[in-house]
């Protein structure tokens, strides 16, 4: 399995802005591949590709504001390439008006190919809340765009704390799906939890069913049963995620995320 494993970089993201070098430094000694960016903390794409050079670690992408794309995509891309992301992922996306929305990321994607990236969509849990003439918003939109031109990055800790299927995503879309990021939560009663966030830094509480982020692995996400489904899209990439660390050491978390998701992959036939 060719499968490269990622940390994301927001549950460290006070960290970045401090000393961007140290944080990657720290994350390629606990075994990561590769880097999910959340911007670049005020580096340049030189920079930030010497640093990557140097810790050895891969650029997955970055997570870019639509905004910013309509204002300059090839701008955007032009630093992405330099970086040297593969991907990159479209956040913000204005869904009152769908049809121009289409238009846009048909559009965008092209020129992304021509710089040798590729969109991708993540979901959070208001997409799967959410509806558009009655389907939920995730799958309304991946069923009104080209897979050539939107990618699925699905979240299954999000997609669950939607009330969606992660088992219906995975299947449907298992051809569109280079990155899956295994985020991972418990939760008392998952009809309580709501919008999550709403409250969050903080845990849920019995109001919203003691909801809390947990490393992979630790949390009611039924991994093992859904890693065959994840194989079957063959992703080039996991992202181990979780948010929030709730006063925990952050990179110990991100540890025992990455050794679970490595101890449960040399379990699959």
């Amino acid at each position: 399995m060719n499968i490269r494993f990622a940390s994301p970089l927001f549950i460290v993201r006070e960290d970045c802005q401090k000393d961007l070098y140290s944080v990657l430094k720290r994350l390629a000694a606990l075994g990561f591949e590769g880097i999910e960016f959340l911007g670049f903390f005020g580096h340049d794409a030189a920079e930030v590709r010497a640093m990557l050079e140097e810790t050895h670690l891969a650029a997955l992408g970055n997570h870019v504001p639509h905004a910013e794309l309509c204002r300059d995509p090839e701008g955007v891309f032009a630093f992405h390439k330099a970086v040297g992301c593969e991907y990159l992922t479209v956040a913000d996306l204005p869904l009152e008006d769908f049809p121009a929305l289409v238009a846009f990321l048909d559009r965008l994607a092209r020129l992304a190919r021509e710089y040798g990236i590729r969109l991708l969509f993540h979901n959070h849990d208001g997409e799967l809340i959410d509806k558009r003439d009655g389907v939920e918003v995730l799958d309304y939109l991946l069923s009104h765009t080209a897979p050539e031109t939107l990618a699925l990055e699905p979240d299954l800790g999000w997609i669950e704390i939607g009330g969606g299927s992660c088992e219906h995503y995975l299947k449907t879309y298992r051809d569109r799906c280079p990155v899956i990021h295994l985020k991972d939560y418990y939760c008392s009663d998952l009809a309580k939890v709501g919008r999550v966030r709403d409250y969050t830094p903080e845990k849920g509480g019995d109001a919203h069913g003691h909801f809390e982020f947990r490393p992979t692995g630790y949390g009611v996400v039924n991994l093992p049963k859904l890693m065959p489904l994840c194989l079957d899209c063959k992703p080039a990439w996991f992202v181990m995620d979780h948010d929030l660390a709730y006063g925990r050491d952050s990179y110990d978390d991100l540890k025992l995320s990455l050794d679970y998701v490595r101890a449960l992959l040399s379990l699959q036939q």
